[in-house]
């Protein structure tokens, strides 16, 4: 089973910055995008492939995901969508814990950043790389970042 990168997208809040990444990544690395769009009107642990989702986003949510879509076709990678429901965090939790086959796992921050225990959780159930991407371009990979775990960084 070949290895893919994955860019978790939260549908209320979307950073392109970090689908630009990912399609860029898996261009260079010719390995197929999975995005993992999460909507939270839709029933948390729900996972649908994107020819069941149609009634599932709104308009302006399905516009986005067309040309994100669009985008991947143009720059000749394989794109496979899937559309999850509920927190933004459980739903990468589940997603990320489920599959073997991921290799990278992007998300995007906004300035923010991202919240410490769920990306403590995430780590502990994902064993690739987690790659957060700011607007401004930097990209942080999770190994390299302090976490604190019951007190104590790891």
């Amino acid at each position: 089973m070949s290895k893919r990168v994955v860019v978790a997208v939260d549908l209320q809040e979307p950073k392109p910055w970090a689908v630009q990444y990912a399609l860029g990544l898996a261009g260079r690395l010719q390995t197929p995008l999975t995005v993992l769009a999460v909507a939270t009107d839709i029933g948390p642990g729900a996972q649908v492939r994107d020819d069941q989702a149609g009634g599932n986003v709104d308009a302006r949510q399905r516009q986005w995901l067309d040309r994100i879509m669009k985008q991947g076709r143009d720059a000749g990678v394989n794109l496979e969508l899937f559309l999850a429901g509920g927190p933004f965090s459980q739903a990468i939790l589940e997603f990320a814990g489920s599959r073997t086959d991921i290799q990278f796992l992007v998300i995007g921050v906004g300035a923010a950043g991202p919240a410490a225990i769920a990306l403590s959780r995430l780590h502990q159930v994902f064993t690739g790389e987690i790659l957060l991407v700011r607007e401004q371009g930097r990209i942080t990979n999770l190994s390299e970042m302090p976490i604190k775990t019951k007190g104590r960084e790891s």
